[in-house]
């Protein structure tokens, strides 16, 4: 029984490691994309209210 708990210890560990990993890696671009969003919107929003 103490075979399988270290077992699934050690993959949640090296699991929680790689999306920590993967997450650090992507974060900068998936802020600029979210970046880019949230700009177009805004100056959509000052467009469609000036154009009034």
């Amino acid at each position: 029984m103490e075979t399988i708990t270290t077992a699934l210890g050690t993959a949640i560990t090296s699991l929680s490691t790689n999306i920590q990993t993967a997450v650090g890696a992507n974060l900068p671009a998936m802020l600029s994309v979210a970046a880019i969003f949230i700009v177009i919107t805004a100056v959509w929003r000052l467009v469609k209210r000036f154009a009034k």
